[in-house]
């Protein structure tokens, strides 16, 4: 808090202006908003509840409509004379017979439930016989398998006696548990879920006016199967809050219908459900998994069933929130453009001229040395103006000064360490291939032309003084060349070179002096074993790594000194100075030699990911 007040007191008068204002603001528009808030909430909450139960009711009555629709169908079938007439006469040892009733009954099936989008299977089921699997009724799925044998003795069996002649309403159930398929158990199919309803039929009908009654040895059950989609489209989208959800369950709390059906034919973990079926109907507040939801519900006049939409009460009360939020947005925002064009027309009378130097003076810090002041305000002002603009000035010629007469210089120093070794190894080279051609009459003398040809070719291309390794070696191999022709075969030279490194930037012939030493001073003595010669390069965290090793003489450390301070060899210290002058310090060459073993020349250039030549 100290901090905070000594800010403010320290701070310009235009922050402390508006700081003010903002505390003042925010704090009179929190104590309205938290008040009306309040206020508000439980009125919005109710209003909510009572919708969404309205919701519930209208779509359970929906519901209800259909079944009532199918609830007639069933009654209009259960008392249609031909189907009693042709089910009674049935001799079920005959299969040409039965087959020929499943023909009648089917017609009779679709006679009846066949307009019904709602139901999704219908047949009637004895225990030597389903009927009616192919009727029009079933014909958009064309699935209805019931196995032959396998309605006698299930769940559905036992309701439909049961029920001794009542519609029974079966909650949702897998397929392949009631009717025991074990293997459809882990397949996924359309028909995997679902709830039927079962009536077992009596043998009372109608037959003109009067009621007849047929004694049926093997009474059918009349089955009615149905998707939980029946729930899902008229519940879908009626409920537009995010996080919503609804079910359908029965009195013992199976879920018959949910808006996750990885749920259906499990319990329901609903507290209270006994009550709310008690009530019938209504909205309540509960704590489901320790959350407050809001529930409404409706139970079914036909089936029983509790259709019940959850929802937690802050999506109901979101709505409202944004609305609070946005209004109070827009007031602060009004009232903070009024504030702040108000703050600026004052701060550009009495504090404009101080930002504006304090801005010119930052911009110098950091280097930008052609900001200009334009020159207002009071005479002392303009004064003090006009020499900062003059001191940039004078900063601005001075650093171009100083900068061209370091490239000037270092652009000399380049070129003259270019000159100086380039005509020294052509006169090397003309003078052996002069040797050669005067001691051996042999064409091995085309080779090496073509090869100093191919260098000379790069010389006189490649005039900047940085080019592709690739490049380098290219003319490193061709000076390779030219000396394993001179010395018969006396050496052997290995190239590990990490393609990657191909395409990197490096300095012009810095590795030719290194083997053009290796050759010279090397191998000048012939010796019993033979010489070898290892070209590499890597890459490590320090930089770039090349390296040139001899299995030569080797020398001291006095000939090792001499050697990069260019006293008896012009390469090696070209190539150290040349590398000093583009790289800086920390890269050049490192020489390891032991006398009588041979000698290693390193080259360290820096990583490529921050490689720049210095200027």
């Amino acid at each position: 808090m100290r901090i905070w007040l000594r800010t403010l007191k320290e701070g310009r008068l235009h922050t402390k202006l508006l700081l003010t204002y903002i505390m003042l603001l925010a704090g009179t528009i929190l104590i309205f908003s938290i008040s009306d808030y309040r206020l508000n909430r439980h009125t919005v909450l109710e209003m909510a509840q009572k919708d969404v139960f309205t919701i519930v009711r209208k779509n359970n009555e929906i519901i209800d409509a259909k079944f009532a629709r199918i609830r007639e169908m069933i009654y209009g079938f259960m008392e249609d004379a031909d189907f009693y007439e042709t089910f009674s006469t049935l001799d079920i040892d005959n299969k040409t017979k039965v087959l020929a009733a499943d023909l009648r009954i089917k017609g009779i099936l679709d006679k009846y439930f066949a307009q019904s989008q709602d139901i999704y299977s219908v047949q009637v089921a004895t225990s030597y016989f389903i009927f009616g699997t192919a009727s029009s009724a079933n014909s958009e799925h064309a699935k209805n398998f019931i196995p032959i044998n396998g309605f006698e003795g299930t769940d559905l069996d036992r309701t439909a006696k049961d029920g001794e002649g009542k519609i029974q309403w079966v909650p949702t159930y897998n397929f392949a548990d009631m009717y025991q398929i074990p293997y459809l158990k882990k397949m996924d199919f359309d028909y995997k879920y679902l709830f039927s309803a079962v009536s077992m039929i009596q043998g009372s009908y109608y037959k003109g006016k009067f009621r007849t009654y047929t004694d049926l040895k093997d009474k059918p059950a009349l089955l009615l199967n149905f998707k939980d989609s029946l729930f899902t489209n008229v519940f879908a989208g009626s409920i537009p809050v995010s996080g919503a959800s609804y079910m359908v369950v029965d009195r013992k709390g199976r879920i018959i219908a949910h808006s996750d059906r990885s749920l259906l034919a499990t319990k329901a973990d609903l507290p209270m459900l006994p009550e709310l079926m008690e009530e019938k109907s209504g909205v309540r507040m509960m704590r489901i998994h320790d959350k407050e939801q809001v529930v409404a519900f409706a139970r079914s006049e036909i089936t029983g069933w509790l259709s019940i939409a959850v929802i937690p009460p802050g999506e109901l009360l979101d709505p409202v929130t944004k609305q609070y939020v946005r209004n109070l947005l827009v007031s602060v925002g009004i009232i903070t453009v009024v504030f702040i064009a108000l703050s600026y027309f004052l701060s550009r009378l009495i504090t404009n001229p101080f930002r504006t130097m304090i801005r010119a003076i930052v911009n110098t810090g950091e280097g930008r040395f052609a900001t200009k002041f334009k020159q207002s305000g009071s005479y002392e002002f303009r004064i003090l103006m006009k020499k900062f603009n003059d001191m940039n000035e004078n900063i601005v010629k001075l650093i171009q000064e100083n900068y061209e007469t370091q490239i000037r210089e270092k652009e000399a120093q380049i070129k003259a360490l270019n000159l100086q070794l380039d005509p020294h190894f052509m006169y090397n080279t003309l003078n052996m291939v002069s040797l050669m051609a005067l001691e051996k009459e042999e064409y091995e003398i085309s080779d090496i032309v073509v090869s100093l040809s191919n260098m000379m070719k790069y010389m006189v291309k490649h005039e900047s003084t940085l080019v592709r390794f690739q490049d380098d070696l290219t003319y490193l191999e061709g000076y390779v060349t030219i000396m394993s022709k001179r010395f018969e075969g006396a050496f052997q030279v290995e190239y590990v070179i990490d393609e990657q490194m191909l395409s990197d930037e490096v300095p012009k012939f810095f590795l030719q002096p290194l083997v053009e030493n290796a050759f010279v001073h090397g191998f000048k003595k012939p010796g019993g074993r033979q010489g070898k010669l290892r070209i590499s390069c890597r890459r490590t965290d320090e930089g770039r790594v090349y390296q040139v090793e001899d299995n030569g003489e080797g020398m001291d450390t006095a000939k090792l000194a001499s050697l990069l301070e260019g006293s008896s060899h012009v390469g090696l210290s070209n190539v150290n100075r040349r590398i000093h002058i583009l790289y800086g310090e920390p890269y050049g060459l490192r020489i390891a030699s032991i006398p009588g073993q041979g000698t290693t020349v390193t080259v360290t250039l820096p990583p490529v990911h921050h490689q720049e030549v210095l200027s």
